[in-house]
């Protein structure tokens, strides 16, 4: 009778707890606080992010929203494109090499407290294996931003490594 009494006292008292939201920083200058967002989130922006070196358009296409909008590191200006448009710019940006590897550094997923979004932000690394034989090696941070399970932004940032 004792030990069904402690069960069901650890019982009520797992039930009780609530979600403590923990602040992971601040969002803004007007106070907004960061909270931790899921590990499905950042799994998903990792998974994307691998995805795109291998060229997996069905997989990207899978998880993104009808259109998403790319930030590039040079240019200045965003590119949103539709599903449709996802396989030709793949192609395109990977015209230049052969292949490209990237190694995963670190995923961080934010979420501002009370959003319906989180931004996971991704470290890695990249070589590029050019046509001609040639290298590029890259440090490469990258801002995914998902709503509902799917990824709606992209905003990246690129610096040369040796």
């Amino acid at each position: 009778m004792k030990k069904l009494i402690y069960i069901l006292f650890a019982f009520l008292m797992l039930s009780c707890q609530q979600s403590v939201e923990v602040s992971a920083g601040i969002a803004n200058s007007d106070g907004d606080k960061y909270i931790l967002g899921s590990d499905e989130d950042t799994k998903l922006a990792v998974d994307l992010i691998l995805a795109y070196a291998d060229k997996n358009i069905d997989y990207m296409t899978e998880k993104m929203a009808d259109s998403v909008t790319y930030w590039p590191p040079q240019g200045g200006k965003s590119m949103t494109m539709g599903l449709e448009d996802v396989p030709g710019v793949v192609m395109q940006l990977h015209s230049p090499y052969d292949s490209i590897t990237r190694r995963v550094w670190n995923a961080v997923p934010l979420k501002i407290s009370g959003s319906d979004y989180t931004r996971v932000t991704v470290a890695f690394s990249e070589r590029r294996y050019l046509k001609d034989g040639s290298q590029e090696n890259l440090r490469i941070i990258d801002r995914v931003f998902i709503r509902d399970g799917k990824i709606y932004r992209i905003h990246q940032w690129d610096a040369e490594m040796e």
